[in-house]
């Protein structure tokens, strides 16, 4: 998994990778739901990529620390990007 790309969970729904973080040793990542027309939603979540028998998989995760966390590094990214 890696930033910019679009994952699909098992339940349907389209999730573009905003944000790739080390967070206590483990790869998470900021995600944003994609609607019908693949246009951001305001739902926003963590998912956590897992590694098993050589292929990738991302688990939704439902923390809110690691959202906020997330969250905040990629305010501070944007805004840094904007600054220059």
């Amino acid at each position: 998994m890696k930033t910019d790309t679009v994952v699909t969970l098992e339940n349907g729904k389209n999730y573009l990778l905003l944000l790739e973080d080390d967070y206590m040793d483990e790869d998470y990542f900021l995600s944003v739901r994609l609607d019908e027309n693949n246009e951001a939603t305001d739902e926003y979540i963590v998912l956590k990529s897992i590694e098993k028998n050589g292929e990738t998989y991302a688990q939704k995760i439902n923390n809110p620390i690691i959202l906020s966390q997330l969250l905040e590094d990629y305010s501070n990214q944007y805004y840094d990007d904007y600054d220059e």
